[in-house]
C-alpha cells in the first residue's frame, strides 16, 4: 500500500517548569492510501494536538511529519487542496444558508462554477441536507451543523480528511449519518485520520486504531487485532453496590480465579467499582459466579454480558476506563 503520510518521533511540549506538559512523547506512524486511521483516546491524550502537528498548524518541538512526500511546515501551497480539515467547534457565517455557506469556500479555492455546483449538490444529499439548503444557518439543530461542518471541509475534494472529533452530542440518528458519510470517504480515493474518545466510534469506521494516552501511542492495529490481543470469551462486566474499593475487590478477584472446580476465566480486571470477567462459554457459570461474590458479603448491582470492545483493551493496557 502506498504511504499517504509519514510521522516519526514528533513530540511537544507546553508550558515551563512545574506546569510543563508533554502533550505529545515521541510517536511513530504511517498511514496509507485510501484507511480510516482511528486515533483513540481519552480527552487530554494528545489527539487534536497530534492532529495539528500534522497538518502543519503546529510546529512540533521534534519529530518529522511528510503529507505526500511534503514538510506541511513549509508552507508548501500545494497541500492546501490536499487537505480538508473537519475541526471539533464547527465555523459558519452564521446568517447564510447552508448553500450560501459551500459557495463561499467554493470562491475561496476558485472552483469552476459548473463544478462547485456539482459538487455542493453532491455533497449536501449524501449528508442528508437537502430540504435544509435553503436555511439559515443559526436555524439548524445542532445535529444539522455537524453535518454541514463535514462537508464544507470537502468542497475543494480533497484526497486527506482529517476529522477532529466529529460526533460529540450528535442525538444516534444524527451519529449514524455522520458515521455512514465518513466511512464511504475512502470509497472515493480519501485517506482519513478520525480523533475519537468514542471506542465504537473507532471500532465501526476505522482500519486500524492506534490507542494514545498520555501522548505516547499504546499499541497500533486493526480493532479486530487489538480486541483478540487480550483473549477470548464472552465478558461479564459485574457493576458492585455500595462503591466498594479496589482494594477490597482484589482478593475478590483472585479468589474467583482461584474456585473448585474451576472455572474457565481467562482474566479478569478491576476499574472503580466493577468487575470484567473473560470467559469460555460463560453464560452457564454465570449463576454460580454471582453466588459466590454474594457469598462474600458484596452485593451486585449492574449486570452486563458483552463481547469484546476496544475500552477493554484500553483498561488492560492503563487499568482504567476511557472516560474515568
Amino acid at each position: 500500500m502506498k504511504k499517504i503520510i509519514e510521522v516519526k518521533a514528533l513530540k511537544k511540549t507546553f508550558g515551563k517548569g512545574k506546569n510543563k506538559v508533554h502533550a505529545v512523547q515521541g510517536i511513530s506512524f504511517d498511514i496509507y492510501d485510501q484507511e480510516i486511521f482511528g486515533f483513540l483516546g481519552p480527552n487530554g491524550a494528545g489527539k487534536t494536538t497530534s492532529l495539528r502537528m500534522i497538518v502543519g498548524l503546529l510546529r512540533p518541538d521534534a519529530g518529522e511529519v511528510t503529507i505526500l512526500g511534503k514538510n506541511p511546515h513549509k508552507k508548501d501551497k500545494s497541500l492546501k487542496n490536499v487537505l480538508g480539515i473537519i475541526p471539533q467547534t464547527p465555523t459558519f457565517y452564521e446568517d447564510l444558508t447552508v448553500e450560501e455557506n459551500l459557495w463561499f469556500l467554493a470562491k475561496i479555492y476558485d472552483i469552476p462554477k459548473k463544478l462547485a455546483k456539482e459538487r455542493i449538490d453532491s455533497l449536501i444529499s449524501q449528508i442528508g441536507l437537502e430540504e435544509k439548503r435553503k436555511t439559515i444557518i443559526k436555524n439548524l439543530s445542532g445535529g444539522q451543523k455537524r453535518r454541514l461542518n463535514l462537508i464544507l471541509a470537502l468542497v475543494h475534494d480533497p484526497k486527506i480528511v482529517l476529522c477532529d472529533e466529529p460526533t460529540p452530542g450528535l442525538d444516534p440518528q444524527s451519529r449514524v449519518a455522520v458515521w455512514d458519510f465518513i466511512r464511504n470517504l475512502p470509497n472515493q480515493g480519501k485517506t482519513v485520520i478520525l480523533t475519537t474518545h468514542y471506542m465504537e466510534e473507532a471500532d465501526k469506521l476505522s482500519n486500524r486504531v492506534a490507542i494514545i494516552d498520555n501522548g505516547k501511542i499504546l499499541v497500533l492495529d486493526t480493532p479486530k487485532k487489538l480486541k483478540s490481543s487480550i483473549g477470548e470469551g464472552d465478558l461479564v462486566e459485574i457493576e458492585l453496590a455500595g462503591q466498594p474499593r479496589e482494594k477490597k475487590l482484589k482478593p475478590l478477584a483472585a479468589k474467583l480465579a482461584a474456585l473448585e472446580p474451576p472455572l474457565p476465566i481467562e482474566d479478569i480486571t478491576i476499574s472503580q467499582n466493577s468487575l470484567t470477567i473473560r470467559a469460555l462459554d460463560l453464560i452457564p457459570k454465570l449463576s454460580r459466579i454471582l453466588a459466590f461474590i454474594e457469598k462474600q458479603n458484596f452485593k451486585v448491582g449492574n449486570l452486563s454480558l458483552r463481547g469484546t470492545t476496544l475500552e477493554d483493551v484500553f483498561i488492560n493496557l492503563t487499568g482504567r476506563r476511557l472516560r474515568s
